[in-house]
């Protein structure tokens, strides 16, 4: 028989903002300066060089200590040509194109026109007549605006150096009503506060430059720091941490338990600067990017200044980890099965890693973080090569919610790690719906109770069936159905060909399942009904003759 599927209510999230807030003293916004006797900035970054070149130096620097490139080059598109879509709580967001292109990028834009959008959050033109051409604060001008007008001027030097690209712009997915621009006017009023830089002036040149490389360039808190409800940073926690997609951007304030006080200053440099090493671990996810495209390429004594900055000037922020799940001793006994049939041929059996290849995570701490999310959203999305080391691959599709919260929740404490066993499976199933993940592995997929595809099978999944056509039925029609079923079954015949009736039924609801719990506007009841239709549809083909390609 196939694979009973559970039955369950049916749950909607809401995403719930307050409007009002939003439009809050919606009369006008005057620019006010802060004004304080405590400003500066370093040396480097108060006078623009009067040479060309060393201008359009300066800002390739500033570019990359931005990191301007990665949210500005989309999929098939050139570096800096926007087209990356940032999934928001309100919708999607399209980075533009900031090549110097004249009708689709930013030739046009004046040196004033410039440096409103980097340190005002203004681009030219207007919103219905009155208000400014707001940009959304996905692009960080809230720590942009701390920037030197010098330093803009560089930066506008850099991009106006490059290629022109003429690339149609990707559109916005964003819900009514945050896709008018003049709703972000009360946002503003709320939680935007213009530059200058905060300087203490009994800080060393050194430390003057970390924090403006964390501050303003890096802008580090965005991802680091909590918002709240509208998005707004929770500044009286600044960097003790926050989910960031499927990822969590850890503490990283100078609290010696939980942030990076107590890391030494070789291990952070490191982490920041050289893809980590074997004693801390390795930056992953969206972090590794930032190392990649942006810290790595600036002068080592600046990631080092930044590292100090952290260490000792920041607010100690504790963030202690949250209670164990219910019935933890059973679900680190079941990870730590888990790790030994999936993980431990690479991570190695006390989770040492191997060598420059593969990082550890005995004693890694964004394994130990104050939530689980970076282990389950590894396990979920997989995660790109660690130097000249093989991709991990994505187990979403393989594993459980049961069994993914599991192996985070060994790792998490085994070897010697002292964080909490706090993964659940709740956890697991909220980030499948923002994970890279394959329809089979969706939140929708698993809500519905789609079986899930292993090498060994189980009682929640099926055993892999080595045909590499499990997406078969992506874009099926009633007519192409049957065609495509009875190559499904021949390829999988092939693979084995002792598989029993009942096994390759299970194969079958495991490819067709993902489609119908994907599908749009259906109950559960009406999915469950198209399932039912699949599988005694399937009955003759699975029980007939083996078909020829």
């Amino acid at each position: 028989m196939p694979i009973a599927l559970p039955t369950f209510r049916r749950h909607r999230v809401l995403f719930t903002t307050a409007i009002l807030a939003l439009v809050l003293g919606g009369v006008g916004l005057s620019r006010l300066a802060i004004a304080d006797d405590n400003t500066g900035y370093p040396a480097a970054s108060l006078t623009a060089p009067t040479d060309p070149a060393a201008l359009i130096a300066r800002g390739k620097y500033l570019v990359a200590a931005a990191d301007c490139m990665p949210c500005h080059s989309g999929p098939n598109h050139a570096p800096y040509s926007g087209g990356l879509v940032l999934n928001t709580p309100f919708g999607g967001l399209a980075s533009p194109n900031i090549t110097p292109d004249k009708t689709t990028g930013i030739g046009n834009w004046t040196d004033k026109q410039f440096y409103d959008a980097i340190h005002y959050g203004e681009a030219p033109g207007r919103s219905y007549v009155v208000f400014p051409n707001y940009i959304y604060p996905a692009m960080p001008f809230t720590s942009y605006t701390k920037l030197s007008y010098a330093d803009v001027m560089a930066i506008k030097a850099y991009l106006f150096s490059l290629a022109p690209v003429h690339v149609a712009p990707t559109p916005n997915t964003l819900a009514f009503p945050f896709n008018q621009r003049p709703v972000l006017l009360g946002w503003r009023i709320l939680f935007f506060h213009e530059g200058p830089m905060k300087i203490n002036p009994s800080w060393s040149p050194a430390m003057v430059n970390g924090a403006y490389l964390t501050e303003a360039l890096g802008h580090c808190g965005e991802c680091h720091t909590p918002r709240n409800i509208m998005s707004g940073l929770e500044l009286s926690r600044a960097y003790a941490g926050a989910p960031i997609d499927s990822y969590y951007a850890p503490n990283i304030s100078s609290d010696k338990n939980y942030g990076v006080g107590g890391w030494s200053s070789s291990d952070l440099t490191d982490y920041l600067y050289k893809d980590g090493n074997m004693h801390k671990g390795s930056a992953f996810g969206p972090m590794a990017e930032v190392v990649k495209y942006s810290l790595s390429q600036l002068p080592p004594s600046d990631v080092q200044d930044i590292a100090d900055y952290l260490q000792t000037q920041t607010k100690p922020q504790d963030t202690a980890p949250l209670p164990a799940v219910a019935d933890a001793a059973r679900s680190v006994a079941l990870g730590a099965t888990v790790y030994a049939a999936n993980c431990q041929g690479c991570h190695g059996k006390t989770g040492g890693g191997l060598g420059t290849i593969i990082p550890n995570l005995a004693g890694n701490d964004a394994v130990m973080a104050s939530v689980p999310t970076n282990i389950i959203g590894a396990v979920l999305n997989g995660l790109a090569p660690w130097r000249v080391g093989p991709a991990m691959p994505s187990f979403a599709a393989s594993l459980s919610d049961e069994q993914i919260a599991g192996v985070a929740n060994y790792v998490r404490t085994a070897w010697g790690n002292n964080a909490l066993p706090d993964a659940s499976p709740k956890d697991v199933m909220a980030l499948r719906a923002i994970a890279v993940v394959p329809p089979m592995a969706s939140q929708a997929a698993d809500l519905f109770g789609c079986p899930h595809v292993s090498g060994a099978g189980g009682p929640t999944s099926v055993a892999d069936p080595g045909s590499n056509m499990l997406d078969i039925y992506e874009g099926a029609t009633p007519e192409t159905m049957p065609n495509r079923t009875r190559a499904l079954i021949s390829a999988i015949r092939t693979a084995n060909s002792s598989i029993s009736n009942a096994d390759l039924t299970n194969d079958l609801v495991a490819a067709y399942c993902p489609v119908v719990a994907n599908e749009a506007g259906l109950t559960h009841a009406e999915k469950q009904a198209a399932l039912d239709t699949f599988i005694t549809s399937t009955e003759p083909l699975v029980d007939g003759p083996v078909a020829s390609n």
